[in-house]
């Protein structure tokens, strides 16, 4: 309804955050830039798509993105001197002082209090993969947590002991870590990740800065204006510099290197590091959200999680923060627990559907069985070996003697050729092929994405054209991204 020319006196720049594995890459950039030159504005630079699955990360995109985006604004409206000159090293965004008068304890927030009862391998002993079975009880003077079969729990791991202490000392805080602290923002604008009104160093280490994740390139540039050698700030900077990403990568990204190990090796900056720039050179704990594998009682919320340890290209073990936090958990701990929504929406009951859950990918699709009794649920389930990660074995062939589950599973590892979950839905085509066309069933995929829901795509695609021999290729494409568009294919898929 707008006129044609209402943004004709605008000039502007996209650059959208994305990742190119999901369908509806950088969409909503592209539909703003789009929407901006309908309506008369003139772009200044080209339109840029930030992608995670570049090597580089979003950087890989975004620094030559701005170099064109400067060249172009500096011509335009050009600066007799640099905004802000590299040696200028910017304000602290809070001030932290030694002074405090209480320890937040558990900070809990708008979260529930949720404590540890149950942690079970579920993967034989002999399993290269250790996944765990969680069951959480909410507190009972807690609010009755509103959460349905999909949705997802949200926890924030802490670090270990262990970890703490030997950052404490890399950094020097170690004889002043339990001294309590005042913390207060320099500005309006400035607030924290989440509620911490007085803390000491101590605590911050443990719940607050992940001192064991991979450092973003930020980090390196905060680090460098604190540098006293001229060896090491070169090396901070040249860390920082577009021109010194791809050694970046193979410094840090690639063997993962971690915020402590990065400190070791820059000796004579990770000791003067002032306190009052911690919040602002270190990075902070970021949630997990684990989609929920029960609905039968909200007090009790069960997880299935895979406990994340691997080799770098260097042999060097590295462990996921959240996942190595909760496999050494004891039964009986409490922590903040919240509920997120998750995007996978039930159908009405009369509705089938079909779940599509290799590995781990198999945790809300249990929600959703216990959540319809007796209803038509159809599972394809895949992993490496019946006898070794055959998640819920029991359960699942119990639902499925008692006709509440049908169950086709695909063991990889078992036969003399390889078989996965695609390969199971293609032997099914008649019956997926009246399920949906016949019946409305509603698809459902969750698991890795890496190349899992492309197969699985390509799988159901298959079943249209098996059932529609008149039907090009594209036009089963086709048929999926309508049932896509409707919201009768569903994916919940992560890395």
């Amino acid at each position: 309804s707008l006129p044609h020319d209402a943004l004709s006196a605008m000039e502007f720049a996209v650059f959208g955050l994305g990742d190119s594995s999901y369908q509806k890459f950088n969409f909503p950039a592209k539909r703003l830039f789009r929407r901006l030159q309908q309506l008369g504005a003139h772009a200044l630079v080209r339109r840029g798509d930030g992608d995670d699955q570049h090597y580089l990360g979003v950087d890989g995109q975004l620094d030559p993105w701005l170099e064109e985006l400067w060249d172009v604004m500096l011509s335009k409206w050009p600066l007799p001197r640099p905004a802000v000159p590299d040696d200028v090293v910017p304000d602290p965004t809070f001030d932290v002082s030694f002074g405090g008068t209480q320890d937040p304890g558990v900070v809990v927030d708008d979260k529930c209090r949720a404590t540890l009862v149950v942690s079970e391998r579920i993967t034989a002993v002999d399993h290269f993969q250790d996944v765990r079975h969680l069951r959480f009880a909410i507190e009972e003077q807690d609010p009755l947590p509103a959460w349905g079969p999909g949705d997802c729990a949200v926890l924030r791991p802490c670090n270990l002991a262990a970890d703490v202490n030997e950052f404490l000392a890399t950094v020097g805080w170690t004889d002043r870590a339990d001294e309590p602290l005042y913390i207060e923002p320099r500005s309006t604008g400035a607030t924290l990740a989440w509620p911490v009104p007085s803390a000491t160093l101590r605590w911050l280490c443990t719940n607050y800065f992940d001192i064991m994740g991979v450092p973003r390139r930020s980090f390196f540039e905060m680090l460098s204006y604190f540098a006293p050698s001229v060896e090491e700030r070169d090396k901070l900077r040249e860390f920082s510099s577009a021109a010194g990403q791809d050694d970046l990568l193979a410094y840090c990204m690639r063997p993962r290197r971690t915020v402590l190990e990065v400190l070791g090796d820059f000796p004579r900056t990770a000791p003067v590091i002032p306190l009052s720039y911690a919040f602002d050179v270190f990075p902070v704990i970021a949630e997990r959200s684990f989609s929920i594998s029960s609905a039968e009682c909200p007090r009790a919320v069960d997880l299935t999680v895979a406990i994340v340890e691997y080799k770098t290209l260097m042999q060097r073990v590295r462990r996921g923060v959240c996942t190595r936090w909760l496999a050494q958990m004891p039964v009986g701990q409490t922590v903040a627990m919240r509920f997120a929504r998750g995007t996978m929406r039930l159908p009405p009951a009369a509705t089938p559907i079909v779940m599509v859950g290799p590995g781990t990918g198999i945790a809300a699709f249990m929600s959703f069985v216990q959540s319809r009794p007796g209803a038509d649920n159809y599972l394809f389930f895949g992993c490496r070996s019946e006898s070794k990660d055959f998640y819920y074995q029991e359960q699942l062939r119990q639902w499925a003697a008692e006709e509440s589950l049908h169950l086709f599973c695909a063991f990889s590892r078992d036969g003399p050729a390889k078989v996965y979950v695609q390969d199971r839905i293609r032997e099914q085509a008649r019956l997926l092929w009246s399920l949906v066309a016949e019946q409305g069933a509603v698809i459902f995929v969750s698991g890795n994405a890496n190349r899992m829901p492309d197969d699985v795509r390509q799988a159901f695609a298959d079943v249209v054209s098996m059932n529609n021999p008149q039907m090009s290729a594209g036009d089963a494409q086709n048929y999926i991204a309508r049932m896509v568009k409707d919201g009768r294919y569903q994916e919940e898929c992560w890395y």
